[in-house]
């Protein structure tokens, strides 16, 4: 059974983010390609996550949570990509670092 981390911390965001960490299918609108990513924390306005393959600012996303504690099945967050950057960390497992806005009117 996946653990909850309930870490609540603030940086430059406009609210506070939880940290959670799950795995997630990320879907790229325009392209239809669906990517394994991990995200890492999330607050009402947007999240963080890690995939394999960069995706521009601007892109249009349908993001799936696997196995979360709140939900039985995944339900669709439509979001638009705000920055993707290089994730060179040691305990990263995927390539890149992206961040996103929620927005309903993404349409995918």
């Amino acid at each position: 059974m996946q653990q909850l981390q309930t870490n609540i911390y603030t940086d430059q965001r406009e609210c506070m983010r939880l940290t959670h960490v799950s795995f997630v299918v990320v879907i790229d609108c325009k392209t239809g390609k669906s990517y394994l990513g991990k995200l890492h924390n999330y607050n009402r306005l947007g999240s963080y996550f890690e995939l394999e393959v960069a995706l521009n600012p601007g892109s249009d996303v349908k993001i799936l949570i696997e196995e979360s504690p709140y939900i039985t099945t995944p339900v669709p967050l439509y979001a638009e990509v705000i920055w993707c950057n290089d994730n060179n960390g040691p305990e990263a497992l995927f390539r890149y670092g992206i961040g996103v806005k929620y927005n309903q009117e993404v349409n995918c």
